[in-house]
């Protein structure tokens, strides 16, 4: 009796470590990032806009979501104006150089302060991702960028 006792324990832990692997999410790395301007093969002044690292998560086996935040404010000129971001797409397919071809659009949340975009698709975490992202500064000077995620 005292065997099978042991054996239904050892099972019961073994099922509830189980459960529990299953039951974590996918790990998430905070990695830094400067927007690269391939038109003048430099750091971007939209790199002024950054809010912190970017949040990369691994929601399956090679595709990586990516999360990024930017104050809706930035330096230009050493003036501090106002922002905002209509939308930003993603050339995912072609990372790390880009094909031209931005297949993916990213989810947009924006408050007052901050504008964060979430998309997934990325094959490898390291892989820099050419993008599109759309700025209107002071609320007057709207344009499409052409840009790369550039980890550092």
């Amino acid at each position: 009796m005292k065997l099978f006792k042991k054996k239904t324990i050892v099972s019961m832990l073994m099922l509830f470590v189980l459960a529990l692997a299953i039951a974590i999410p996918a790990s998430a790395a905070d990695q830094d990032y400067t927007f690269y301007n391939p038109a003048t093969s430099s750091t971007s002044h939209a790199s002024s806009s950054i809010d912190g690292p970017a949040v990369v998560t691994e929601v399956s086996p090679g595709n990586y979501q990516v999360q990024i935040t930017l104050k809706n404010q930035g330096t230009y000129m050493g003036i501090t104006l106002p922002a905002s971001y209509a939308y930003l797409n993603a050339d995912v397919n072609g990372a790390p150089s880009g094909d031209g071809v931005y297949e993916v659009t990213a989810t947009r949340s924006a408050t007052s302060t901050h504008t964060t975009f979430t998309f997934s698709g990325l094959t490898n975490s390291t892989y820099n991702v050419p993008i599109q992202l759309q700025t209107t500064v002071a609320g007057f000077h709207s344009s499409v960028h052409t840009l790369v995620i550039d980890w550092n």
